[in-house]
């Protein structure tokens, strides 16, 4: 079920199925700003990452000795949420755990994800509870979409002295680093080896322009994101990911619990984490 929030500036639409954001309208622009996920290029538009960003090695984890299998990026964006709140500027919509969930992932958990609409700033919550008896492990990010030209779109960013690491054919992040511009244009092969990581928060604001007007700003606090497009197919969009965690390295040999950039949780406690997206004027 589709549900909106409007006002003047913008009107915006969140899909229970995945609490996914699945519109952005720019109302005085008269167009929509968010990718509105064709399959010949991406079949999604903003999936909540949950409770894996990117892949485990060999598609596999442990925990207490025992094996687990879970697909790229979690379950979450393909679950059911429920709607738990709705105001004229705020929705907010739930998972939780259940015998499902427990076959590939070993907690119990409550997952709320929020949507406020301040504005022209869109806040997107993740309220991460443990339900368990013990202490949780989990990963969670974003993936939105922003529909751009990419030959005339400048992505810049507020972090000096940046590097990226990049995920080799089987998905698992790679130690080598390259440098990075913190303004460059979205040209056809900057993604030709898939997503660019950066890593160890040195970065807070990505913004999107077109012929010199800033139209788009990601906001964030997390330790790393990534940038991707399927350039190869052309794709009319860039994904501004904001992450806490990552897929594994390839070198990594540890279980569940010593992911890298892993969040833990103890028993009946609540994690709180927002990123804001903003449509300039």
């Amino acid at each position: 079920m589709i549900y909106s929030l409007e006002n003047n500036i913008l009107k915006i639409e969140i899909d229970t199925h995945g609490a996914e954001l699945s519109s952005v309208f720019n109302k005085k622009e008269n167009k929509e700003m968010l990718w509105q996920g064709n399959p010949d290029f991406w079949g999604r538009k903003s999936p909540v990452l949950f409770p894996v960003v990117g892949k485990y090695k060999n598609g596999k984890t442990t925990y207490n000795g025992k094996e687990y299998s879970l697909g790229q990026h979690g379950f979450a964006r393909d679950s059911e949420f429920n709607l738990i709140e709705k105001t004229d500027n705020k929705l907010s919509f739930e998972l939780t755990s259940d015998e499902n969930t427990l076959t590939k992932y070993p907690f119990s958990f409550r997952l709320i994800c929020s949507f406020e609409l301040i504005d022209n700033k869109i806040i997107v919550g993740w309220n991460v509870r443990n339900t368990d008896d013990k202490t949780i492990y989990f990963s969670i990010g974003a993936h939105p979409a922003f529909y751009c030209e990419k030959s005339k779109t400048v992505l810049s960013m507020n972090g000096e002295n940046l590097k990226y690491n990049l995920i080799n054919t089987d998905g698992l992040y790679t130690p080598k680093t390259y440098d990075l511009e913190n303004e460059f244009v979205l040209h056809d092969n900057i993604f030709d080896n898939d997503a660019l990581i950066i890593e160890n928060g040195n970065v807070t604001k990505v913004s999107l322009s077109d012929n010199g007007k800033n139209y788009l700003t990601v906001k964030f606090n997390t330790p790393l994101f990534g940038i991707w497009s399927p350039t190869k197919k052309n794709a009319p969009f860039v994904c501004i990911e904001p992450w806490y965690g990552r897929c594994d390295g390839e070198d990594f040999d540890g279980d569940i619990t010593e992911r890298e950039w892993g969040n833990s949780l103890n028993v009946n406690e609540t994690w709180y984490k927002e990123y804001e997206i903003i449509i300039n004027e």
